[in-house]
């Protein structure tokens, strides 16, 4: 004799896990996976030099002294030449990417302040400031500290580069523009295709997950 059991308690968990679904009890954890994944992409952008969209970084105007040196004497030698280290120079822009999450929101933040300059690009007017250059090293002996608002008085009166005691001032004579070099996408520009594909992958785990648990139970 052939026959179908029915197990009452198994529909009924199923329908209470198709009924939080509807209801988006998923989403949290999906905005999590989504701003896990969006570190990823956005590492990406570094790695690659690009922007979301694809569209490669504009070069650097000016090239650090010793990255120049260092790609010249590769050359000379026959080695492999890497292309300019944009925003990677010392990794603190890129390493400071973490993902964030409020409730049933994710995101991607890059929380180092001139991240937002490079972002939407900028332009730097023209400018003169003071900056601390005081080394104890060189201090005579039985010399006692400056502190910063004596070393600014000293400073006063000072003109152009020249080095005094302490202190150094640097003048921009000319304004510069710093080209956009995007890491996160934009509202206006849409979400980009890789972010998109993300976002499905994620969410088809994740409903696949919650169902196949659902079905074990």
């Amino acid at each position: 004799m052939a026959g179908v059991t029915y197990d009452k308690g198994a529909f009924d968990r199923a329908r209470r896990d198709f009924e939080s679904l509807r209801l988006g009890a998923y989403v949290p954890r999906l905005s999590q996976l989504v701003a896990v994944g969006g570190v990823k992409l956005t590492m990406d952008c570094f790695r690659k030099q690009q922007d979301p969209y694809g569209r490669k970084w504009q070069p650097l105007a000016r090239e650090r002294s010793r990255d120049k040196k260092a790609r010249l004497r590769a050359i000379a030698k026959g080695k492999k030449v890497r292309g300019q280290k944009i925003l990677i120079d010392t990794s603190r822009m890129r390493n400071s990417t973490t993902a964030i999450q409020l409730g049933r929101s994710g995101g991607v933040a890059i929380p180092t302040g001139n991240a937002i300059t490079h972002q939407n690009g900028a332009y730097i007017a023209p400018q003169s400031q003071i900056g601390i250059a005081y080394y104890h090293r060189g201090r005579a002996k039985g010399e006692p500290r400056l502190g910063v608002k004596q070393m600014r008085e000293n400073a006063r009166g000072s003109a152009g580069s020249r080095r005094i005691k302490g202190f150094y001032n640097r003048t921009i004579a000319e304004g510069f523009n710093i080209p956009q070099r995007m890491m996160l996408p934009s509202a206006e520009m849409g979400m980009p295709a890789t972010w998109i594909k993300m976002i499905g992958r994620e969410a088809k785990g994740l409903f696949k997950r919650w169902v196949l648990k659902g079905a074990r139970q």
